[in-house]
C-alpha cells in the first residue's frame, strides 16, 4: 500500500530528500507523496525512509491505496531504469516484522528468528523435493550479510596532497597567520570570565541560543556553562519576582503595607510567577524527559530585552556571528543518516567568528557514505572520500565549492535527489577583505580572513 502524509505534519521537510524517487513535495498546506512515484523504498530499503526519519510518525500506509511488492518493484524498475535491481532486492515485505501488505505468502520467503532466509515452494509444488533431482541447500542470509554482503576490507591508504592556493590567498602559512591572530574573544581573558562569571544568575534569563554563543565566546565552562546559568537565574527570580511585586505594591499602597499581614500574599503570587516561569522554561527536561545536553532552555521574562540590549556586544567583543544550526537528530538507530552530515552534504555546518583583525571561518565537509536510496551501496566504504574544494572572495562574500571527485559515488548517487556529491556555500562579511589564508585536515575546512581596516602598515 503506498505511503501518505497525514494532517498532523509539521512541514520539517525531513522526509523530502530522503525519498530515492522524489515522490514527495511540499503541497499548499502540508508535504504530500505522490501515489505514482512512491514505492515505499522497495528496492532501496527494508523500511520507508520518510517514516523512518519523520519527527511526529506522519508517514503512514494509504488504507485506500494498497499495493504488492510486485508492483512496487515493477515501479522502482521503471522509475529507475538505469539501475539493476535484480532479485535480491531491499523490502519490507522480506524483513522479519515489516508493516503487514497483502503479500502473496507463497512467493514471500518467511524469516525465521535463527536468522536464515528459507525460499518457500512454488505455489502447486509439493513441500518434498523430487527424488530425481539432487536436493539444493537452503540458501542461508544473514541479516549483517544482507545489508553489506561485500563490504571492502580494508580502507585505501591516503595519499598526502599538495596545498591548494587560490587568487587572494596571503603568502605566509595558515599556522603562522593563525599564531598572529590567536588572541580571540576579548571575553576569553580571565578580568572579563570573572566578571561573568559574576553575573551567571543574571545572564542565565537570556535566550539560549544567545548563553550558547557566550558560552562559546568565553570558552571555559568553568567561568560560564548556559546549563548552570539557567538555574542560578531560575533561583535568583524566586527571590526577584516577590521583590518586585512588594515593591510595585509599596509604591502604590504606601509603606505601610510591607509591616502589614498583606504582604505575604503578594510575596506568595511572586514565588508562584517565579515557579510557574520555571517550569515553562524546563518543560522540555521536565515534560519529555530529554537529557540535559539537548535540551533547549526557555529565556525568562526579561531575557528577551536583555539579549536585544547585548546583541551589538556581542559580535564585537564575543566574535559570534553565525554558528551552525543543525536540526535535533530525532531518530538514531544504525542504518538511517544523521541529520548533521545531511547538513554537511549541503555545505551548511560551518561557524564564523569574529577575532577583531581577522573573521575564523570553520566550514565541515561530508563525512560518512549515506544510506539513503544507494543501490551498490556495498561497494562503497563507510567514510567519504575526500572532497575537492575551491575558494574565492567575491562581491564581499566568500565562496566555498565542494565536489565528490570519487566517480563510483558520483555514478550511484546521480539519481539520489538527497546525495549531492557538490555543494556552493556563500558566506557574507560585514568588512571588506584583502586576503585569506586557509588549512584542510580531516574534513575540517579552517580559514583566517583578513579585513582590510584593520590591515597595519606592514601588512
Amino acid at each position: 500500500m503506498a505511503t501518505m502524509i497525514t494532517s498532523e505534519c509539521i512541514n520539517c521537510g525531513a522526509c523530502e530528500p530522503e525519498c530515492p524517487n522524489n515522490a514527495i513535495s511540499q503541497g499548499e498546506e502540508i508535504y504530500v507523496i505522490d501515489p505514482l512515484l512512491c514505492t515505499e523504498c522497495v528496492g532501496f530499503h527494508d523500511y520507508e525512509a520518510c517514516a523512518a526519519v519523520c519527527p511526529v510518525d506522519c508517514c503512514v500506509a494509504d488504507p485506500n491505496n494498497v499495493e504488492t511488492e510486485e508492483v512496487l518493484v515493477a515501479r522502482a524498475r521503471e522509475l529507475h531504469k538505469d539501475i539493476d535491481f535484480g532479485e535480491t532486492y531491499e523490502s519490507r515485505f522480506r524483513k522479519d516484522g515489516g508493516r503487514a501488505g497483502p503479500v502473496d505468502q507463497g512467493s514471500v520467503p518467511e524469516a525465521p528468528r535463527g536468522g536464515a532466509v528459507v525460499p518457500a515452494p512454488p505455489p502447486g509444488k509439493p513441500k518434498s523435493q523430487d527424488s530425481s533431482k539432487p536436493a539444493a541447500p537452503s540458501p542461508t542470509l544473514q541479516p549483517e550479510a544482507r545489508e553489506h554482503p561485500s563490504k571492502p576490507a580494508a580502507q585505501v591508504p591516503k595519499v598526502a596532497k599538495p596545498d591548494k592556493h587560490f587568487p587572494g590567498e596571503v603568502s605566509t602559512s595558515f599556522r603562522e597567520m593563525l599564531l598572529q591572530f590567536e588572541s580571540r574573544s576579548p571575553l576569553a581573558r580571565t578580568l572579563p570570565r570573572i566578571f561573568i562569571f559574576v553575573l551567571q544568575p543574571l545572564l542565565g534569563a537570556l535566550p539560549h541560543q544567545a548563553q550558547k554563543d557566550l558560552e562559546r565566546a568565553v570558552g571555559n565552562p568553568v567561568f560560564f556553562s548556559a546549563t548552570r546559568a539557567t538555574g542560578l537565574n531560575i533561583l535568583a527570580n524566586m527571590v526577584l519576582y516577590p521583590a518586585i511585586l512588594v515593591g510595585i505594591v509599596a509604591a502604590t499602597m504606601g509603606v505601610d503595607v510591607l509591616f502589614s499581614q498583606k504582604i505575604n500574599i503578594y510575596l506568595l503570587i511572586g514565588l508562584i510567577l517565579g515557579l510557574l516561569e520555571a517550569v515553562y522554561r524546563l518543560r522540555e527536561g521536565i515534560f519529555h524527559v530529554r537529557p540535559v545536553e539537548e535540551v533547549v532552555f526557555g529565556a525568562a521574562a526579561y531575557g528577551v530585552p536583555l539579549s536585544y540590549a547585548l546583541r551589538q556586544l556581542m559580535p564585537s567583543h564575543a566574535g559570534i556571528i553565525r554558528a551552525s544550526t543543525v536540526p535535533v537528530d530525532g531518530f538514531y538507530e544504525k542504518g538511517f543518516t544523521e541529520k548533521i552530515d545531511r547538513q554537511r552534504r549541503y555545505g551548511d555546518v560551518y561557524t564564523l567568528e569574529d577575532w577583531g583583525k581577522a573573521y575564523f571561518l570553520q566550514l565541515e565537509f561530508p563525512r560518512k557514505m549515506p544510506e539513503i536510496g544507494l543501490p551498490g551501496r556495498q561497494e562503497l566504504p563507510d567514510e567519504l572520500p575526500d572532497y575537492d574544494y575551491d575558494l574565492a572572495l567575491k562581491d564581499g562574500h566568500f565562496v566555498v565549492k565542494g565536489r565528490c571527485t570519487d566517480e563510483r559515488v558520483r555514478r550511484i548517487s546521480s539519481s539520489i535527489g538527497a546525495f549531492p556529491t557538490e555543494f556552493t556555500t556563500v558566506i557574507p562579511l560585514r568588512e571588506r577583505i584583502y586576503g585569506f589564508s586557509h588549512r584542510f585536515e580531516n574534513k575540517l575546512l579552517e580559514v583566517l580572513l583578513l579585513k582590510e581596516s584593520r590591515k597595519g602598515p606592514g601588512d
